[in-house]
């Protein structure tokens, strides 16, 4: 969802008049509408991603910062996503999906790289085509862009099944680290 950012409020003085912002949360929705009522063109909804009550093909953009991630946030290894977390995203994303116009525009920034992000978002169910840039010099963050009713790349199409396949059986377990002792002081232990 929305949050407290001021992502709404800064594409408004922007320009960009009729923004409909989510969040789960009741309070932060609240708080949010009391700070930005002087914003005509902003609208503050208390609502699940997973089950948006917007009409089908409602908006030419729906963009996320973070919220995504959030969903992710319990997984212990990116590189092997649950299937509970997998099956949210994909709720999310097919909600996405369905409000978008065609020719709209899915906007997702996230920290999360494209060898862990793209093959939730290439899903040809979606109808979408997918593109991606990376910001920043040292810490990178990802603009991924979906675009609805055109074609996924046959790349991202064979990246996308992938997903969905088990993995090999020869696949080695993740490295598993010793247990630490409880009474080591690792500040102690630090020579600066």
């Amino acid at each position: 969802g929305c949050g407290n950012s001021a992502l709404s409020h800064d594409l408004h003085e922007l320009g960009y008049t009729d923004i409909t912002s989510i969040d789960f949360s009741p309070v932060c929705i609240e708080a949010m509408r009391a700070r930005y009522a002087h914003c005509a063109g902003l609208r503050w909804a208390v609502m699940d991603m997973r089950a948006l009550r917007f009409p089908d093909a409602s908006f030419d953009v729906v963009l996320e910062k973070g919220a995504l991630d959030v969903l992710l946030v319990e997984e212990r290894d990116p590189w092997r996503v649950s299937a509970q977390a997998t099956a949210a995203l994909h709720q999310v994303l097919a909600e996405v999906s369905r409000v978008l116009r065609p020719g709209g525009r899915f906007v997702s920034i996230s920290f999360a790289q494209p060898h862990f992000r793209k093959p939730h978002y290439a899903q040809e169910a979606f109808g979408w085509s997918l593109r991606h840039v990376a910001y920043g010099d040292t810490f990178h963050y990802f603009l991924y862009v979906m675009r609805k009713g055109e074609r996924l790349a046959s790349p991202d199409v064979a990246l996308g099944r992938k997903l969905h396949q088990p993995p090999p059986a020869s696949a080695p377990a993740p490295p598993s680290l010793p247990p630490e002792p409880e009474d080591e002081d690792f500040l102690r232990a630090m020579e600066l």
